[in-house]
């Protein structure tokens, strides 16, 4: 019995520190704009279009892509092609701006052998998730 009550206790002082760790603090807009845009930027560096997807919006719209499929297939063939071979992705200037549920993360300095080009990814929020809803790239 002794035993038992141990182990009750045990298990419940655990749980009472699990629950202590996780009331951490709260994402800033900031900061989750700034992961979604570390996560495309790897994926691109990897050749990892469906990865880089995940941080597009089906909302996504470019006036001369269209739509998020539009998108998928310009970073495809950028792929296909050799563009994102030893691509550089500078974001050492980069400032993040959010204004109610819209962000954008720029200037994202971006060269390979296509090339330079300075980028502005648009997020928007959707349901607590920053997503890319717009792309603005010079040169391209």
């Amino acid at each position: 019995m002794k035993r038992v009550k141990f182990l009750v206790s045990v298990l419940i002082l655990v749980s009472l520190i699990a629950l202590g760790c996780q009331t951490g603090k709260k994402i800033t807009p900031e900061e989750a704009i700034s992961s979604q845009v570390n996560k495309f930027v790897q994926s691109l560096k990897a050749k990892d279009i469906e990865t880089a997807m995940t941080v597009f919006s089906e909302k996504f719209e470019h006036y001369e892509w269209g739509d998020k499929a539009g998108a998928k297939e310009f970073l495809q063939q950028a792929a296909d092609v050799g563009y994102l071979d030893g691509i550089e992705i500078d974001l050492s200037k980069m400032q993040i701006k959010v204004e109610g549920s819209t962000g954008t993360a720029y200037p994202i300095e971006v060269s390979g052998n296509f090339g330079s080009t300075t980028v502005e990814l648009v997020f928007t929020n959707e349901n607590g998730n920053w997503l890319v809803t717009g792309v603005d790239a010079s040169n391209l």
